[in-house]
């Protein structure tokens, strides 16, 4: 939470450029926090793929910090754990692609494109390569495929982010932009949980999910920012 308002912040900065043409750089510090987080990435996917001890460990000690045995709350997290479902992130990504074209705002809906697009896709070819089973659950949540990154904690953060990016650049009022801000994040980590909690993910794979949905989210906030901070300063050039 604590990554994604410090995200959030800097995109804020971004901002104040394209407002006050003022060059903060602040896209180069997107780069830094995307190039980070994909080398975590890397590291992650490479101890998942070993078998690393330390793995085994992490998935142990939240797991057994986890309860599940009350059924009201099982109900309601295999309710909520089908927000995060790919269908319906892919529903509502394809549905904001579609408002911010119809408002003109043609490059956030390339943005938010490419983000979602290659984060699913590079999701799939992870689960492809690692092949990693998942944990024994309940053959009514109907879990199927391979398990390591978890599709629901990529899909959800990747979402996010596009959104915390969105809302940042174009929510002006200060409040209205907090809240929604915080939405986001209680989104993504809710659904998360929810993988964890039902047990049909490891918690080594929502990390990875976080993760990987972080890297693609900030280099694709990146490359918008970069080229709007281009846009901007090549029209006071010609002004």
């Amino acid at each position: 939470m604590i990554i994604l308002y410090h995200i959030s912040q800097i995109l804020q900065e971004g901002k104040s450029f394209l407002i006050n043409n003022k060059n903060n750089g602040q896209h180069r510090v997107l780069l830094g926090f995307g190039l980070a987080f994909l080398v975590i990435f890397a590291v992650w996917v490479g101890l998942v793929a070993s078998q690393s001890s330390f793995i085994a460990g992490y998935d142990r000690a939240i797991y057994g910090a986890i309860r599940n045995s009350n059924q009201a709350e099982y109900r309601l997290a295999s309710l909520w754990t089908q927000v995060g479902d790919t269908i319906v992130i892919t529903t509502i990504s394809i549905a904001l692609v579609l408002i911010l074209a119809i408002f003109k705002k043609y490059g956030y809906a390339i943005f938010t494109s490419l983000v979602m697009i290659c984060a699913n896709g590079c999701n799939s070819i992870i689960k492809h390569v690692v092949k990693r089973q998942r944990p024994r659950i309940a053959a009514s949540l109907n879990a199927t495929g391979f398990s390591f990154p978890s599709g629901h904690s990529v899909g959800s953060m990747s979402l996010a982010i596009v959104l915390i990016t969105l809302i940042c650049l174009l929510v002006k009022q200060k409040p209205a932009k907090t809240i929604l801000i915080a939405l986001c994040v209680c989104f993504t980590l809710s659904i998360g949980f929810t993988r964890m909690y039902l047990h049909v993910h490891w918690p080594s794979d929502v990390t990875g999910g976080w993760l990987e949905g972080l890297t693609f989210g900030l280099l694709g906030a990146w490359i918008l920012l970069w080229s709007e901070e281009r846009k901007a300063a090549k029209e006071r050039l010609w002004q």
